[in-house]
């Protein structure tokens, strides 16, 4: 025999439910609108891809603003030494590096983004010197290369200790120690190193871009594991990047650079 005030009970529950559901989800929403907010990023002047004299503070700023306003963040950018911005965002007294390669080891102290556009990095070889390919890093072992501190290169080529290394604090000195006959080879990104030779005025004519690249690398931002909302920072990151190459937004800003 059916039990009496069943369908009572069971209607006054259905609207019970009904407005947790309502409650929950209001809530739900007013949480996320909280964690929405500014974005501190720490990174290096590094034109022609960034920079705080560049139009737009350059192109690689550009798209990760756009990426963490579509991601529903805004932020902010200081140009500092690397290696103080690896350090300030590795202790959680910003937020994010912009700009960095992907390394290993770095996975221990910061969050890869995914990556935003990919670079060749590899040896320019100084005027009057005739080495323009080479099949083993080993054959580099007779001359002196010039490296910028805290630079990821490529991990051959970084563990190479057989390799005479010299240390620089900024890619500009390792230019003009090129130039200078003081290095034989530099390392870094092919562009970073076209621009900023013209700006001082050396004639690209006279060195070498040595066949093959070190590595083709990809453009990350990285997340401090300091922070409470370091993975969710990228997650909403990568939400953007991906938001902004679906409705073209990308690529309407590269073109504002490339034309």
């Amino acid at each position: 025999m059916p039990r009496a005030g069943l369908p009572g009970t069971g209607g006054k529950f259905m609207r019970h439910l009904h407005m947790v559901l309502l409650s929950l989800a209001l809530l739900f929403a007013a949480s996320s609108a909280a964690v929405a907010r500014e974005v501190s990023m720490l990174t290096l002047n590094w034109a022609p891809h960034y920079g705080e004299d560049l139009p737009e503070q350059g192109l690689t700023t550009a798209l990760v603003m756009a990426a963490f306003k579509a991601g529903g963040h805004d932020a902010g950018i200081r140009f500092v030494p690397w290696s103080r911005a690896l350090k300030e965002v590795e202790e959680g007294r910003a937020d994010v590096v912009m700009g960095a390669y992907y390394n290993e080891e770095r996975t221990t102290k910061y969050i890869y983004s995914d990556v935003i556009y990919y670079l060749n990095v590899g040896l320019i070889a100084r005027p009057g010197l005739a080495k323009t390919r080479y099949a083993s890093l080993r054959e580099l072992s007779g001359y002196r290369i010039g490296v910028t501190r805290g630079f990821a290169n490529s991990e051959e080529f970084d563990a190479a200790q057989y390799l005479n290394k010299d240390v620089a604090s900024t890619p500009l000195l390792n230019i003009r120690k090129l130039y200078r006959g003081r290095i034989d080879m530099a390392v870094m990104n092919f562009d970073l190193f076209r621009y900023e030779a013209r700006k001082q005025g050396h004639c690209l004519d006279s060195i070498s871009f040595v066949d093959p690249p070190l590595t083709t690398q990809g453009l990350y931002v990285m997340a401090s594991r300091n922070i409470a909302d370091g993975d969710q920072l990228m997650r909403d990151f990568n939400t953007g990047l991906a938001a902004i190459r679906d409705s073209g937004e990308f690529d309407r800003i590269v073109g504002r650079f490339r034309n």
